[in-house]
């Protein structure tokens, strides 16, 4: 098909040259954290608010971009583009942003040159006329070189490839139109576009929008024109160019066929296809949470570097199709979330682009709950709030608000994973059926436009009636995270109903203020396993709540259905009689292993990711963990025993536990509290294995599992080797000495108390601890299997430091 506009730009594609240098990639989306914070590449003559005050003088309403990218070779592009614009107030120039590494060789409109300079990477025109609310058009002719960002973005001659990624991740502001084409470059002007490709060799446009023909020149060389109908910000705008084919059916959606193209050159292109089988599903849940697909296709090409929201077009990096289903599920589950999130709505500026990346990044965990169900929705959903919590703060220089997102982190672990969490947490906040009316009737309201934070919450508010000041507020606005937990719960039996008495205490973790207004789902458990839910609202340090219930509770268990993601990550199961199940309770550094189970027992295991209570201690514990703690509750049928271990991370600055143990473990001790209205005490029944006590790792086997709170912390049980009184020895025996693989301490306490039991090797340095709780005449056994051949002493202290006993040992065999 041939359109007249062809001939047109054949003559014009031939007068012009540019050259594009190539430069590191670095993925969007999929690139590997970073130990560092991104260095922008601002550029001060180019504030971003400048850019957007030029879409109030002009209405930009088409770009029509003819390029030549036949000199692959040296990276040359040469293009001609014609702008059409409406001048909204009277003004005699127009300044459009373009890089200066492409030189503008001319500027005419109706045939005529125009007056024009181009510096500091602004092309400044003189206009003939500019008549309020007329439409003009100007022509541009330039050539040079296509800038690459240094860290991933701009316009690519590579591997066989032609395309360009309209967004620079290093660069402030990100918006790269201006690399190949003069522009308004930011997110708030939106224009149509068409393209014209002339390529040679193997090499064909694969663009955006609908083919409009094909034009044969000599040799090999083809014009391919597309056009682009739908106002379309300049990140979004983009060619691609390769030795392609496609891959088209239609998908019928909920509002109609969609069709779908994906693109790739031939080797990979069954490959590429056989990995989009879900690609139907995801047009599903999209339609579902957010309304009608808004575009005329659904298309993916396959590119060097990519992932990128182009609209009906979308850059895909050309190693995808040897991943996994689930790894290009989510990828390409994320990119078509885009095409409602950050194409048909965009955030106002780049310090807001968590507006485009959480609900893309939320958009792949809804299709897994589309697919797979709650629990994979719930897996994929913790996953990513471990990640957050882990890592978020680490990779982005600290933790951050969402909004304003400081310039050289916009796009940081932030951005993408906390607003990922923020999405599902507004979710929770609304419930499902309000949190979709809002998605759609925001998109409706707002399409073709863009949203500020403060933006995105006015039209939330107005979509559902819901007050949204405390959710922006404390999850928007202000960085760190909050959880909830049970302080006390009492029940009275009350006619046959039981009225239950609940305190709540909300901890934070790097939060400036206690968030407010919470909604969280309560469920109460009674002895013989029976579960009743509420809804209840928390807010401030503490809460109290009455609720009633049909049976006398056992367990209070907040947001049990994982509604919200805050500072916490847990577990609940079974355990049968006879039947294994894996030690590791997932995402919560928490390892559990049974010695006795009788009957079914219901585990529940907590890590707290926010310092517990400091101000109710036993004497001799002066430090305890101000970033974590466990919380351990279940229904465990009598004759039930467990053990267990915790680990503790404190070699650096980024483990939990380097505010404890970055110097030394040497007075490592765990505590704990049956109840949070309890004092921490050391634990009764426990070994630590430290190995080095100096590198800062380890861990802490739990020898008999309580319910309960426990907590690493730093105690006065520990005394140097040189100060060891041997006359004392007499006092505790061991046997058998030497020993083997174990070790039995006989001793005589006045009364109930808990023994430290300290073991040291000759040099002095403590190679083993561990606690029991005893009385009067006792037997300790101590496993030291691990222990070198050589001598030993060993120490036992009662719980305020003092020294019980001491003794000397052989291991040998």
């Amino acid at each position: 098909m041939k359109t007249p506009r062809l001939s047109f730009i054949a003559a014009m594609l031939c007068a012009c040259a540019s050259f594009a240098q190539p430069y590191k990639f670095g993925c969007h989306l999929f690139r590997q954290p970073s130990t560092h914070i991104h260095s922008p590449q601002a550029n001060s003559d180019r504030d971003i608010q400048d850019v957007i005050a030029r879409s109030d003088t002009f209405d930009i309403l088409n770009y029509d971009i003819a390029i030549d990218v036949t000199d692959y070779t040296n990276r040359v592009l040469r293009a001609v583009t014609t702008i059409t614009y409406t001048p909204l107030i009277t003004q005699l120039s127009i300044g459009f942003d373009l890089m200066d590494t492409l030189t503008v060789d001319s500027v005419t409109a109706n045939g005529s040159p125009l007056p024009f300079s181009h510096s500091s990477d602004v092309l400044r025109i003189q206009l003939p006329e500019a008549s309020v609310g007329s439409t003009y058009a100007l022509t541009a002719y330039y050539h040079g070189h296509g800038t690459r960002d240094p860290d991933w973005g701009g316009f690519y001659f590579e591997s066989g490839y032609i395309y360009n990624l309209g967004i620079g991740l290093s660069t402030i502001p990100p918006n790269f139109g201006k690399v190949w084409y003069p522009c308004f470059d930011s997110f708030v002007e939106r224009a149509t576009y068409a393209y014209h490709v002339k390529s040679s060799g193997t090499f064909r446009a694969h663009c955006q929008g609908t083919f409009l023909g094909e034009q044969q020149l000599a040799g090999d060389t083809v014009i391919r024109s597309y056009s682009f109908d739908q106002p379309i910000p300049t990140h979004i705008a983009a060619i691609a160019v390769a030795d392609y084919q496609d891959s088209s059916f239609v998908h019928t959606g909920a509002y109609g066929d969609v069709p779908i193209t994906l693109t790739a050159k031939p080797a990979v292109l069954n490959a590429m296809v056989s990995k989009f089988t879900s690609i139907g599903d995801a047009i599903d849940a999209y339609e579902f949470w957010y309304g009608p697909y808004p575009y005329q296709r659904v298309g993916y090409v396959l590119t060097t570097d990519g992932a990128l929201e182009i609209a009906t077009n979308i850059a895909y990096p050309d190693f995808m199709p040897s991943q996994s289903l689930f790894e290009n599920r989510h990828l390409f589950g994320h990119e078509l979330g885009h095409h409602w999130w950050g194409d048909l709505v965009t955030p106002h500026t780049h310090n807001d682009m968590w507006l485009k990346e959480g609900p893309a990044e939320y958009s792949a965990h809804l299709l897994e709950e589309w697919i797979g169900g709650e629990q994979a929705f719930i897996d994929v959903v913790k996953d990513n709030q471990v990640y957050v919590l882990e890592q978020a703060h680490l990779q982005d220089g600290g933790f951050q608000a969402l909004s304003p997102m400081p310039d050289p982190i916009i796009y940081g672990l932030h951005t993408y994973y906390k607003g990922a969490a923020v999405m599902h947490n507004l979710r929770g906040y609304l419930g499902d059926t309000l949190f979709r009316q809002a998605m759609h009737n925001v998109l409706i309201d707002h399409a073709n436009s863009t949203l500020s934070a403060t933006g995105f919450q006015d039209a939330l508010q107005q979509a559902t009636g819901v007050d949204m000041a405390p959710f922006f507020n404390d999850q928007v606005f202000t960085p760190g995270f909050s959880v909830f937990t049970v302080r006390s719960m009492n029940a009275q039996n009350n006619g046959g109903l039981w009225s239950v008495d609940l305190q709540l205490q909300q901890r934070l973790r790097a939060a400036p203020a206690f968030h407010e207004q919470v909604p969280l789902d309560l469920t109460l458990i009674g002895a013989n396993w029976q579960r009743q839910e509420f809804h209840i609202v928390a807010g401030g340090e503490f809460s109290n709540v009455n609720v009633q219930a049909d049976f006398e509770p056992v367990m209070a268990v907040l947001n049990g259905h994982n509604r919200l993601n805050q500072a916490r990550m847990d577990l609940e199961f079974t355990i049968h009689p006879g039947v294994s199940f894996p030690s590791l309770v997932k995402r919560t550094d928490f390892r559990l292993f049974q010695n006795t189970i009788v009957d079914s027992t219901l585990m529940r295991v907590e890590h707290i990711w926010a310092g517990p209570d400091q101000d109710n201690m036993d004497w001799g514990i002066y430090q305890i963990s101000s970033t974590h703690y466990w919380n351990v509750d279940g229904i465990w049928p009598e004759g039930t025993l467990l053990n267990a271990r915790i680990y503790y991370h404190g070699a650096d600055s980024t483990g939990l536990d380097q505010d404890l143990f970055s110097t030394s473990e040497d007075n490592a001790i765990l505590v704990y509290r049956a109840a949070p209205t309890d004092p921490w005490q050391l634990y009764p029944d426990y070994t630590l294995s430290a190995g080095n006590l100096n590198d800062g790792s380890g861990y802490i086997k739990i020898d008999v599992l309580r319910k309960g709170q426990y907590a690493f912390a730093k105690g006065n049980v520990l005394a140097s080797i040189n100060s060891l009184n041997q006359s004392n020895e007499d006092a505790l025996q061991v046997l058998p000495n030497p020993a083997n693989n174990a070790l039995t301490a006989r001793g005589h306490a006045h009364g109930s108390e808990i023994l430290a039991f300290d073991v040291f090797a000759a040099n002095g340095e403590l190679v083993q601890r561990s606690s029991a709780p005893v009385m009067d005449r006792f037997e300790k056994r101590l496993d030291v299997a691990d222990l070198s051949i050589g001598e030993y002493f060993l120490r036992v202290l009662d719980a305020k430091g003092g020294t019980f006993g001491e003794a000397r040992f052989t291991v040998a065999r």
